[in-house]
């Protein structure tokens, strides 16, 4: 549930709780005011009767005095006078007033008090009138409690709701800027630094929206400080390597040359000798083993140089192993979509590792009949990808092991990213990923960025 939406059950919770609360207190004044309103016409009443009594035998006319005191309570909103015989029969009554139209019968119920009638006996000069009986009405009193207790209720709930819209309104508004902080961090998370919130009040998101702006720039500063180290470790683990193959170059080449030409003067010799045959046999052996390991030798300088000869290009260096590639195996289909352009050696021997690893992880684990290459620039990227149909990932659900792990830490560590997905029809792997250019969607110039290799 939504802050806005448990804001919302909350005032309503509370809204409700302070009307049921209202209401009982509401219902209990009432009922304490009818109960003294009703007392206090009750014994007027009963002292008007006592009055009467005591006048009634100076009276000159007994039954006059009797007809105008019955009179005297017409229109009373809370007793009914009534004069009785000796048979109990009602000779005169007064006529209270009726105002209590509308009035809910479940408030009559609920709040009335019981009937009260009080008899009260008159003296021999009132024959033949024997008592007086008042009796108290309630419903009028019921009624004004009731228009006082409905206008207190409709006035507490137009308050509540005025209140409620007041909160939501200023709730709303103060959270407004979290849609922005939320997207903000959204943005940090796909690695884009560049955040710059200005929310409006309250003074509590004005901070958080600062302290979201310092996490980003120091979040840019630290992504700048990393892809400077990992250019530098590049740089020196192309440096290792080219020092290796300048090695294996003049060292090893050179001594495998001498047992090529020394197993070719052998073979010679051997032919002037009585059964020189084996012997000419056994330095052909020795020539050959030696001719593969000069090939192995040039594979592996290939894989330790930094894969870019000068003037060659990422474009190129992609061709080249390509073409080596379908010599070797020409049974699989290997094409390349490729975009022509300079990128900077740093970007372009990364993103030649990354392509050059995923195609022998293709050819290494699984039975590929298509490889399809891509690179392109977009959006200040240099994308690329690596798609196959050899059977997907293994049950490990990875592919490629510490190859592709490591060569993914390198591209994240530049600001990039790379993804190995399943392929679903036919079942292959997709490797794709992109690094950021250092300044626009084109291709640059970046001559220091070059690396000789021999």
């Amino acid at each position: 549930m939504s802050l806005k939406a448990r804001l919302a059950a909350t005032l309503t919770a509370a809204f409700l709780a302070i009307l049921v609360i209202g209401g009982l207190l509401g219902f209990r004044q009432a009922s304490s005011n009818i109960e003294a309103e009703l007392t206090a016409a009750r014994t007027v009443a009963s002292n008007r009767v006592a009055q009467l009594i005591a006048e009634l035998p100076a009276s000159r006319d007994t039954q006059g005095e009797l007809a105008s005191f019955v009179r005297a309570f017409n229109g009373d909103r809370h007793v009914q006078m009534m004069l009785i015989d000796a048979t109990g029969a009602v000779r005169a009554a007064s006529q209270p007033a009726e105002a209590y139209g509308g009035l809910p019968e479940w408030f009559v119920d609920f709040l009335a008090p019981p009937p009260s009638t009080i008899i009260m006996p008159l003296s021999g000069s009132a024959l033949p009138m024997t008592a007086a009986v008042v009796s108290i009405d309630p419903r009028n009193e019921l009624a004004s409690s009731w228009m006082d207790l409905a206008t207190s209720l409709a006035i507490l709930i137009a308050f509540l709701l005025i209140a409620f819209a007041a909160i939501w309104i200023v709730a709303d508004r103060a959270l407004r800027p979290l849609a922005d902080i939320q997207a903000a961090f959204a943005r940090i998370g796909g690695g884009d630094y560049d955040i710059a919130l200005a929310p409006a009040d309250p003074p509590e998101m004005r901070a958080l929206a600062a302290g979201c702006n310092d996490m980003a720039r120091r979040l840019d500063e630290i992504s700048a400080r990393n892809r400077r180290l990992s250019e530098q470790l590049l740089l020196l683990q192309d440096e290792e390597r080219a020092e290796l193959a300048r090695d294996l170059h003049d060292e090893i080449g050179p001594l495998l040359f001498v047992i090529d030409v020394d197993a070719s003067a052998i073979r010679r010799a051997s032919a002037k000798l009585a059964g020189g045959e084996t012997i000419a046999s056994r330095a052909e052996d020795i020539k050959s083993a030696a001719h593969r390991a000069r090939q192995e030798v040039r594979r592996i300088l290939t894989d330790l140089r930094p894969g870019l000869m000068p003037g060659l290009g990422l474009k190129a260096s992609i061709e080249d192993i390509v073409a080596d590639l379908s010599r070797r195996h020409p049974d699989i289909a290997i094409t390349a979509a490729l975009e022509d352009g300079d990128w900077g050696g740093t970007l372009e021997v990364l993103v030649l590792r990354a392509v050059r690893e995923a195609v022998h992880n293709a050819l290494r684990h699984g039975h590929p009949s298509r490889i399809a290459i891509r690179l392109e620039t977009r959006a200040r990227r240099l994308e690329f990808s690596v798609v196959d149909d050899g059977g997907g990932l293994p049950a490990t659900g990875t592919a490629g092991g510490f190859g592709l792990i490591g060569m993914r830490e390198r591209v994240e560590a530049v600001g990039g990213r790379l993804d190995i997905a399943q392929v679903p029809l036919p079942p292959g792997v997709r490797l794709e990923g992109w690094v950021p250019l250092p300044g626009g969607t084109g291709p640059h110039i970046d001559g220091d960025d070059r690396q000789e290799t021999s």
